[in-house]
């Protein structure tokens, strides 16, 4: 990378840890405004994020999906799940071990829209149409063809993620995340998807 490039990026990143550090004052203060009333041990906290930016977090982990915040919240409130019918699972029992009953979701659906342009980004005219969020070295950081659907299959024994992308050549990555967990090594030829 140029240095004009990596000093972009290195204030970007200062500029997202100052954003969370704003964050974490206000939960902070959250908290301590629910101590000080002696309502803490009365109140569920839940903090969530997405799964990291586009300058080299992957796959950060998470126990739960989005979709298990409405479930949980029910469970929480007393409501029978049963009688509900919600794409999530509630995620109280990983909160209270007592409640554990072992049964951990198998897979999920990894989705995402590509956000290109359909006329060339201004700040890399040569590139070409199709791109987006361009940088001072004509790095884009985005695309019409990283449309992608994918189905993760998380297992003891098997960590897979299998994905189809809504581009011009049916591209499809398949990565073993147990044995490639950067998904460098598209596994989609070795396997029998």
């Amino acid at each position: 990378m140029t240095e004009s490039s990596v000093n972009f990026l290195d204030d970007a990143y200062r500029r997202r840890w100052q954003t969370l550090l704003s964050v974490d004052d206000m939960v902070e203060s959250l908290v301590q405004k629910l101590e000080s009333i002696k309502e803490l041990d009365n109140t569920y906290v839940f903090y969530t994020s997405d799964n990291g930016y586009h300058t080299g977090q992957f796959s950060l982990p998470a126990p739960v999906l989005s979709i298990d915040l409405a479930p949980t919240l029910l469970d929480i409130s007393g409501v029978n799940l049963s009688s509900v019918d919600l794409d999530g699972q509630s995620f109280l029992p990983l909160m209270a071990p007592s409640l554990r009953n072992g049964s951990a979701r198998p897979f999920f659906l990894v989705e995402y829209t590509g956000e290109g342009q359909q006329t060339p980004d201004p700040a890399c005219p040569n590139m070409g149409p199709g791109l987006s969020h361009c940088f001072p070295d004509c790095v884009c950081e985005d695309s019409l063809n990283n449309t992608y659907a994918c189905v993760r299959t998380l297992q003891p024994q098997l960590d897979l993620q299998y994905c189809e992308f809504a581009d011009s050549e049916s591209f499809v990555e398949v990565y073993n995340l147990t044995s490639d967990p950067h998904q460098l090594q598209n596994i989609v030829k070795q396997t029998s998807c």
